[in-house]
């Protein structure tokens, strides 16, 4: 076993490992957007503006990879999967900022273009990056339908997202959206990435949001020898892994617009599961948080006491347990599926920093 100073430097070298295969995404993307050209010029142009510009998201590259290395050691593989999943996250972006009434950070592109390119950049890319993998027909068609279920899982989620308000709907329909819109595309990327690290063996579709035993699996070093029902087993916990991790990045994401950013969610009557929170279980608030909803649209000092009332202790202490579970939850997993360092300090790593607890504003 390493020692502390050992193990964070291993830590480090795979941290260093796994960037120097960035370039190689990046790479292959620009391979796969030149099949459009010369003919599709406009569409060409349009998609580069997207991905150089595009709001980027911290695990669009590093996560494919980092879950490939864990099971077998080696990370270059998982290229495909990398440049899929990055394509999805600078698609969803476009997509999330005309939802929030924002304009794209997408420098001299008209508003109509980006939207276009973005429906490409998330769809047919990405189906084209996987078709241009050097992988056997069975397997790529597996990997082409687990992108495909991602991608439907997110679409509805973003519609209930949409059409849901806060004061009609309960924390589990709030937890389905982000099952839906956040965490299924983390566990789409973790499922393609095994699904590759174990060569295709596990053909059958994988329920990774379903619960699962950590303790009837063990760990393979390499897809070798793994049996056909290990590797499926596998593939399903590593894509359970990736839904609590998206769930965790969802809440980390409603944290930071509630304590740092300008409150945008509350400002656009977003149903955020902390709010329902609050509407379903602090009946004394109930009233006066309905009464300020509306109000919140226009007042800074209206959002300031509804979020001053979402982070009342009563209110964070039960939420909180609840992303210690999951945080737990992701943990375990990682325990049985890939115990080995230095990658799965790196998965750790990325567990503890989407891990957002509250600290209460008022005593109980």
């Amino acid at each position: 076993m390493l020692d502390p100073d050992e193990q964070l430097c291993s830590q480090q070298q795979a941290e260093k490992n796994i960037r120097a295969v960035f370039p190689e995404v990046r790479q292959y993307l620009a391979g796969v957007l030149d099949t459009y050209s010369p003919h599709h010029e406009s569409l060409h142009s349009a998609l580069d503006v997207l991905l150089t510009q595009g709001r980027p998201t911290p695990l669009e590259l590093s996560l494919p990879l980092l879950v490939h290395a864990a099971i077998s050691g080696e990370a270059r593989p998982a290229v495909p999967v990398a440049a899929v999943h990055a394509l999805w996250w600078r698609a969803a972006n476009v997509f999330d900022d005309f939802v929030d009434g924002d304009e794209p950070p997408l420098h001299g592109t008209a508003p109509g273009v980006a939207m276009v390119a973005a429906l490409e950049g998330g769809y047919g890319l990405p189906l084209r990056a996987l078709q241009a993998a050097p992988l056997p027909g069975p397997l790529r068609q597996r990997l082409m339908q687990d992108y495909l279920d991602g991608w439907t899982c997110a679409i509805d989620g973003q519609i209930a997202d949409v059409r849901n308000h806060p004061q009609e709907v309960s924390t589990e329909e709030v937890l389905e959206v982000y099952r839906n819109k956040s965490a299924s595309i983390y566990e789409m990327a973790c499922t393609m990435a095994a699904r590759l690290a174990h060569g295709g063996q596990a053909s059958s579709p994988p329920r990774p949001s379903d619960s699962l035993d950590p303790g009837r699996l063990a760990a393979p070093a390499t897809h070798t020898g793994v049996s056909d029902v290990h590797a499926h087993q596998s593939v399903t916990a590593w894509g359970e892994f990736g839904h609590l991790l998206g769930l965790l990045a969802q809440f980390r994401n409603d944290h930071d617009d509630l304590l740092d950013g300008d409150r945008e969610d509350l400002r656009n009557g977003t149903a955020t599961y902390l709010l329902v929170h609050l509407l379903n279980t602090a009946p004394t608030a109930r009233e006066r948080a309905l009464a300020l909803l509306p109000q919140a649209a226009g007042s800074d000092d209206k959002r300031q006491e509804l979020a001053h009332m979402m982070l009342a202790a009563d209110v964070v202490g039960p939420y909180n347990q609840f992303l210690t579970s999951l945080n737990s939850r992701a943990h375990a997993l990682l325990d049985t599926l890939a115990p080995a360092p230095p990658f799965t300090d790196c998965l750790r790593a990325r567990v503890e920093a989407e891990t957002s607890l509250l600290t209460p504003t008022c005593p109980a």
